[in-house]
């Protein structure tokens, strides 16, 4: 981990799934700009910063991590003969923190991107935010604020309803869970998620199961959306860095199903850093408090699947959901079943691998023997259950 992210561990996690996603997504609609009639892609910073980085290139921070994205993105495009202009938007509030980003854009190299700042409260600059995104194109909104009022449902109604976007929102759980039992935060809580939500006696994963269900079902309320291309929602845990606990959740709205499934892959690939992060951070702060170094690394005796659904139960539900009767699965199905579960795509891909291993399920599709992607979304590929229900 860079030394800048010291003591901030989560953003670490955050700008790598951001990095992550961004360069897919902007790639995938890049190439498919034409076909989709969109002239420009644009990303949104609605909480710019810059924070806890005091270096003059701003690596750590999302400004320098968006730009060069786009910036590549642009360039790779170019190569494939898609021209189609990049523009950015950085929102910032504090005086000092938006005079850093104004000089870092100004005197940042010329890469074909056009960034500009806006200066003052996002929600009050909601209007001129929406003004500047209202053109032809895709634009992306990275919501990161430090407090939970920003992300409210009710506050993103302007940006949620424009067409052709797609959000990453920084749901604040760590308030959520502990302001929802609070009988005088009951009408902020409300505020948040949309409705007053019910979890009196429920367990601690299913009080995050329903405070977030709650959220995301609110939020694609607001979406348009045409008919087979409903709002899509999903969502990454990023854990405190030194307590077993999520300190918050990213949450991700699209009407793409592709979109739901990239994101959720790029997540999936992150779970492995983010354990190593956490683990890493652990020992290092017990060494502070102790003074004793330890022979191995926390980091090396992690396991990979801790926190991830059994693939017993997985392939349970693979039973449930194919019949003799052969069933396509592409993206749109594959991307109802990660909504419905909050799986990751590997644990469903490697569930079926199993079946198909032992001969209780069937790709009628697939020619030869495969080790990974079992079923090809792309392809919507026909699974069969072997000797199943009808």
């Amino acid at each position: 981990m860079p030394e800048a992210y010291r003591g901030r561990e989560q953003a670490y996690i955050k700008h790598c799934l951001l990095e992550a996603y961004l360069e897919k997504l902007f790639l995938i609609i890049g190439l498919a700009a034409k076909q989709l009639q969109l002239k420009e892609l644009a990303y949104v910073d609605c909480f710019a910063g810059p924070w806890g980085d005091e270096t003059e290139s701003l690596q750590s921070t999302s400004i320098a991590i968006s730009l060069r994205v786009l910036a590549s993105c642009r360039s790779a495009l170019i190569k494939h003969g898609v021209s189609v202009k990049f523009r950015a938007l950085y929102v910032e509030k504090d005086p000092r923190a938006f005079a850093r980003l104004k000089q870092y854009l100004r005197e940042r190299p010329e890469d074909g991107v056009e960034a500009e700042a806006l200066q003052g409260d996002f929600v009050d600059l909601i209007p001129a935010i929406t003004e500047w995104a209202d053109r032809d194109g895709f634009v992306f909104f990275f919501i990161d604020p430090k407090a939970w009022r920003p992300v409210s449902v009710g506050t993103l109604k302007p940006l949620l309803g424009r067409a052709d976007s797609e959000f990453l929102i920084n749901f604040m759980y760590d308030f959520a869970n502990r302001a929802v039992s609070m009988t005088d935060l009951k009408d902020q809580i409300e505020a948040l998620l949309g409705e007053p939500p019910n979890v009196d006696d429920l367990d601690a994963p299913e009080r995050e199961r329903t405070l977030l269900r709650t959220y995301r079902k609110n939020l694609k309320a607001l979406v348009p959306t045409q008919p087979g291309w409903p709002a899509r929602c999903a969502y990454v845990r990023v854990l405190d860095p030194q307590k077993d606990r999520p300190k918050y959740h990213l949450v991700y709205l699209t009407t793409h199903p592709r979109g739901l499934v990239e994101f959720m892959e790029a997540s999936e690939d992150l779970d492995i850093v983010q354990k190593r992060v956490r683990a890493a951070t652990k020992q290092e702060r017990r060494q502070e408090r102790t003074g004793i170094g330890q022979l191995f690394d926390d980091a090396d005796h992690i396991r990979e699947d801790e926190g991830h659904v059994s693939l017993e139960h997985v392939e349970e539900y693979w039973m449930r959901a194919l019949t003799d009767r052969p069933r396509s699965i592409g993206y749109a199905e594959f991307a109802q079943i990660i909504e419905e579960t909050d799986w990751f795509p590997g644990d469903l891909q490697r569930a079926l691998g199993r079946l198909m291993e032992r001969g209780l399920v069937r790709n009628l599709d697939a020619a030869g023997k495969r080790r990974t992607k079992f079923v090809h979304l792309d392809k919507a590929e026909r699974l069969q259950r072997v000797g199943g229900n009808k």
